[in-house]
């Protein structure tokens, strides 16, 4: 039996940092000494992008041609060389606007909710941890990511809205738990673009806090709001190679804010799995 964690990383609501913490907590595991493989499951492919792929509609091989040839039993023989994009610290199945296609083709399939369970079974003797990116939605492929994973990370901005969204999330995962996947847990919630000094995000935070901390587990890492680190998804880097490549010592400094508060992330990640 496999030891590989599956961890969805989930959240309907858009631009809350799915993508950025994906990247970063895969790097900062790798760093870690660990295995890792990241999943683009989003047709934006905004994950694609920021491991280096700035055309990802010209790539042959995707997610979407495993879905598809799971979808229709199509036999398919391919070479991993084909389709993973290396990094240093990771492996990057990537995906582009062909996944669009297969969501809608995925509703009258058979086991609908499994077939990237199918696709990721193939993987997890490979790496010790297998982290999916999902699309801000709780339609057929982020249900698919709750069915493969093991864990679940949901990255939340504290601002107002965040806990009625929290609560949807909340639900779906329960269904998915009790219907299709018993071993499903919630690792914690992330939470993202923190400004410690606005009133909001502590009262926010003290919110989430209050109403789900004795259920859940919140995070003590916390992901600052940093203004330069929208410079790494531009030039396809971790937060910290853009530490690592700085020369100005304001710029430095704040990128090493972000570097930190996932590095910490991933030990609590690691250490919880240790006890």
């Amino acid at each position: 039996m496999s030891n590989c964690t599956v961890i969805a990383v989930v959240n309907q609501k858009g631009g809350v940092g799915k993508t950025t913490s994906t990247y970063n907590l895969g790097w900062e595991l790798g760093k870690l000494g660990k295995k890792v493989l990241l999943v683009d499951l989003d047709s934006q492919a905004n994950l694609t992008m920021q491991a280096g792929v700035p055309t990802p509609d010209k790539l042959s091989f995707t997610l979407a041609t495993l879905l598809t040839k799971c979808i229709y039993d199509d036999e398919f023989t391919y070479d991993n060389e084909d389709i993973l994009i290396h990094k240093e610290m990771i492996d990057l199945l990537p995906s582009n606007i062909e996944l669009s296609n297969v969501e809608i083709q995925i509703v009258n399939v058979m086991s609908r909710e499994s077939v990237l369970d199918r696709i990721l079974e193939k993987y997890k003797d490979d790496y010790d941890y297998i982290i999916i990116d999902c699309m801000p939605s709780l339609g057929m492929m982020p249900i698919n990511a709750l069915v493969a994973a093991n864990k679940v990370i949901i990255p939340v901005v504290p601002e107002f809205w965040a806990v009625k969204g929290i609560e949807a999330l909340l639900k779906t995962i329960k269904n998915v738990k009790k219907k299709m996947n018993s071993g499903l847990e919630i690792e914690g919630i992330l939470l993202t673009k923190y400004t410690p000094n606005l009133r909001i995000t502590k009262e926010m935070e003290q919110i989430i806090t209050d109403v789900f901390g004795e259920r859940i587990n919140v995070f003590d890492s916390k992901i600052p709001a940093v203004t330069k680190m929208g410079d790494t998804a531009i030039n396809s880097l971790s937060a910290r190679e853009m530490y690592e490549s700085l020369k100005i010592k304001k710029h430095k400094e704040s990128i090493e804010k972000v570097m930190t508060a996932y590095k910490n992330l991933s030990l609590e990640i690691v250490n919880k799995e240790m006890k």
